[in-house]
Order: structure tokens, then C-alpha cells, then sequence
């Protein structure tokens, strides 16, 4: 009897066990755009800015990867020239990625950013930008697209000059304008001098 309630209980006990041994399925993201589908003008509207551009760079921190856009022309949004997008690494979490060197018409988020300007993820529109019916879908929504904003330039670090993007002008932050202007004022006023002098001496 000892023996026989000591089987069962082996048996419930390993029975139990099984479901944790289990290996658990990771949620797949099921977000994936189609530019075929009926849904496509729904999916364009939803879209925080949208931009087509070439990646020209791109770099990963821990689960998030970071792409360079240099802008060719905008939708909708405050974009400049050069843009940086973000998206997580892993495809669970419905990230997508981009290739160095393809042009891409871009909708972006504000979530989740992780510190960049935008973020994208493979529920939204983004697609080549060579695909008529995504780009026919956004003229639709926002009208024809504009050249990018021209921005200022970051200023220098290490002295050279800075240009202002759009202009041509250079500043050189380092110049010493109070010390020039001191020397000028000195040089006039010694001019002067000599001049009265000479003057006086002619008399």
C-alpha cells in the first residue's frame, strides 16, 4: 500500500513537473506592413514624420540600432538635411532594420526614441522608397513633399570655422575681436597724434 501511494505520487510530482521542462515560445511581432493592402491610408496617417532618405550610417547600443539618414525631401515634420532614426534589434519586439545605402521613404514614431529623433518599427509604412504605391498613399495624406529644412551647423570643438548650412558664411568662435578692436582704436588715435604733431612743427 506504502509503495502504491508512493508511485502515484512520483507520477503526479513528474506529471507536474513537465509543462516547467517545457521550452517557452517567444511572442513573435505579427506587425508587418503591406503595401497591397486595403488598410494602406490608415497606416500612412499614423505617422509623427515622414521623410524619404538614404541610410548613410548605422551603429547598435545593447538591443537598439541607430541609423544615419541623409534627407532628400519631407512629407510631413520638422526634418533637416540629415536625420537619425532608431529601432529595436529584436524582431519579437517588432524592429526593423535598414540597409547602408538604400533610399527609403521613412514613418516615424516619438516612441521610444532611446535618444534619437525618431523611432520606426515594422508596423509602420516604412518601405523602399522606390514603392509607387506607398509613395502615392503619402501625397494622398500630406500633399506634395518639400526640401528638407536647412540647419545650422555644429560648431566646432577644435577651433575650425563654422559654416552656416544653406549661407556659405564662416565664423571662427576663437577670433579675438575685443583685442582687434582695442588695437584699432590705439592705431587711429596714434595716427592722430602724429598728425597734429607734424602740424605743430610745420607752424
Amino acid at each position: 500500500m506504502v509503495r502504491w501511494l508512493i508511485s502515484i505520487i512520483a507520477v503526479m510530482g513528474l506529471a507536474g513537473a513537465l509543462p516547467l521542462a517545457a521550452p517557452t515560445q517567444a511572442h513573435a511581432c505579427s506587425c508587418v506592413y503591406d503595401p497591397d493592402g486595403p488598410q494602406i491610408i490608415d497606416l500612412v496617417s499614423n505617422a509623427a514624420s515622414v521623410f524619404t532618405g538614404a541610410v548613410t550610417a548605422e551603429h547598435v547600443e545593447d538591443q537598439t540600432a541607430f541609423y544615419e539618414f541623409e534627407v532628400r525631401e519631407v512629407f510631413t515634420g520638422d526634418i533637416g538635411t540629415t536625420t537619425t532614426v532608431s529601432s529595436s534589434v529584436q524582431g519579437a519586439a517588432c524592429g526593423r532594420s535598414f540597409e547602408v545605402g538604400t533610399e527609403y521613404i521613412v514613418f516615424t514614431s516619438t516612441y521610444e526614441t532611446a535618444g534619437a529623433q525618431w523611432s520606426v518599427n515594422s508596423c509602420s509604412a516604412t518601405t523602399q522608397s522606390s514603392n509607387d504605391r506607398t509613395r502615392e498613399a503619402a501625397v494622398t495624406v500630406y500633399g506634395e513633399p518639400r526640401p528638407p529644412t536647412l540647419r545650422k551647423a555644429p560648431v566646432a570643438q577644435d577651433g575650425a570655422p563654422m559654416t552656416i548650412e544653406g549661407t556659405g558664411t564662416e565664423r571662427n568662435p576663437l577670433l579675438p575681436w575685443p583685442a582687434i578692436t582695442i588695437t584699432a582704436i590705439t592705431t587711429a588715435l596714434a595716427a592722430i597724434l602724429l598728425y597734429r604733431r607734424r602740424r605743430h612743427h610745420q607752424r
